[in-house]
Order: structure tokens, then sequence, then C-alpha cells
């Protein structure tokens, strides 16, 4: 069982409200993974850290936490891992397309776009 202090380091938040408030965000996702421990103490179990965890790396991805709160809510990114999975995916698709562009580029004959910051480099 995880308190308050301890989710907010397992997290890498800032303060207890945080988890306060990730907490309130998807409290009936969270109910069979709350518990109150001595002097009413909030206390997590490990799913729900599970739950913490996908909900805080949603929001780490840019995403506001009541959107968040509500990928959670229709199942989607509870499984640990699943973002890094898409994640990783989508970059070598990403990857793909930006070789498959700079081959196309190299065969036409072209040079590659020069990069932005070269012309500083004559200062």
């Amino acid at each position: 069982m995880y308190g308050l202090g301890e989710l907010v380091r397992i997290l890498g938040l800032k303060t207890e409200t945080q988890v306060r408030n990730r907490i309130e965000a998807i409290r009936d996702v969270l109910e069979p993974h709350l518990h109150r421990g001595p002097n009413n103490r909030i206390l997590v179990d490990e799913r729900g850290l599970e739950v913490l965890r996908a909900l805080q790396s949603l929001c780490e991805s840019g995403k506001t936490l009541k959107e968040a709160a509500q990928i959670i809510r229709s199942g989607g990114e509870v499984s640990p891992g699943a973002r890094e999975e898409g994640d990783l995916r989508r970059l070598v698709e990403h990857l793909e397309e930006e070789v498959r562009f700079l081959r196309e580029l190299i065969l036409r004959g072209h040079r590659p776009p020069t990069p932005w910051w070269e012309r500083w480099r004559s200062l």
C-alpha cells in the first residue's frame, strides 16, 4: 500500500495536492483500490498505482488531467507499458517515413535541407 507521500515521489509530482487531484479525477476507477489507513490516511494498492501511473503518463504526454481521466475511464492505456509500446511504434513509423523522404531527395540529386542552425556557425 502506498500513501500520498510515497505517491508524490513515485509519480514524480511536487505536492500531495497533485496526487489528491489525480485520485479525485478517477475516483470511480480507483475506488476498489483505495483504502484507509491509520488516522484515515489514503492508501492505494498496487493496481491503483498502475492506474495512477497510466494517468500520469497521459498527463506527461500533453493531455489535460480531464482528458487523461476520460481515457482511463474508457479503458484506454491502463496496462503498464502500453504507452511505451505505442510510442515506440509511432517513432519507428516516423523514422521510416523520414528515411523514405531523405532517400528520395538523394535519388533526385537534391541535397538534404540545411539545418536552421548552420547559418549561425560562421558567426
